[in-house]
């Protein structure tokens, strides 16, 4: 059964530091007038997003060149995916969203106050981003109860797993209906400002079979098993990372 998550916005944090590197900042200084703008931005995004997430729990079935998640339609025959859930014997089909009031905001700005609106833009991207990551920590405390570890999310578009999944995933856990998230006729996302993503689940007897991805199966990020590595701008323009480490 899929667990849904309606969120307090109160309940996500983010930081402006995040928010400047969506704007592409690398670390100039900024006028205290343009802090302030951005202050003001955050948190009236904050007061109009309506965080919420769905998932659920699938074993996994492997063979030579695919990956079934049971009970469901789902293959996967991502070279990149397979790598993640190498070991793994179940995952997590997992969506989140912050709304469509913050998309429409940010429309209206951009007729009045383009600088705001970008800046709403950012701080909205952030914002959902920090709600996925704080429903996989709820994810992980549940999973370790059953003495099992978590990978960290990956995403349909990514790599070569394709956008078309994402697709999938909603319509396996019935999004649209849960928490107000589907997908336009080309797999973007609607409400825009939403996710979809894989995560796998392992039991730590098999840290051995995971080798060079153990540090991505404790659920921390890593650039260096990223399929963007190459061409990330964050890590290439600043020597950052897109999740803000």
């Amino acid at each position: 059964m899929s667990i849904v998550k309606n969120l307090k916005n109160t309940e996500i944090s983010i930081e402006k530091a995040e928010v400047l590197r969506y704007l592409r900042y690398k670390g100039q200084e900024i006028e205290s007038s343009f802090s302030e703008k951005i202050d003001l931005a955050i948190e009236q995004t904050r007061s109009i997003i309506t965080p919420r997430a769905v998932y659920e729990r699938y074993p996994l079935k492997f063979f030579e060149d695919r990956i079934e998640v049971e009970g469901t339609n789902l293959v996967l025959k991502s070279k990149d995916i397979s790598k993640l859930l190498r070991g793994c014997d179940e995952c997590i089909l997992f969506a989140a969203t912050i709304g469509t009031k913050v998309e429409m905001e940010t429309r209206k700005a951009e007729y009045v106050n383009l600088a705001k609106s970008i800046i709403m833009d950012s701080a909205a991207t952030t914002f959902v981003e920090r709600t996925c990551d704080y429903v996989q920590e709820i994810i992980e405390k549940e999973v370790k109860k059953s003495g099992k570890y978590i990978t960290m999310r990956y995403s349909p578009g990514y790599g070569d797993l394709p956008l078309e999944c994402g697709k999938e995933i909603l319509n396996i856990l019935q999004s649209q209906n849960k928490i107000g998230l589907t997908t336009s006729s080309s797999g973007l996302m609607i409400p825009r400002k939403s996710v979809s993503a894989i995560i796998g689940i392992y039991d730590s007897s098999k840290d051995d079979d995971i080798d060079k991805y153990n540090k991505v199966k404790k659920g921390k990020k890593s650039c260096l098993e990223c399929p963007n590595y190459n061409n990330c701008i964050y890590r290439r323009e600043s020597g950052g990372a897109c999740y803000g480490n």
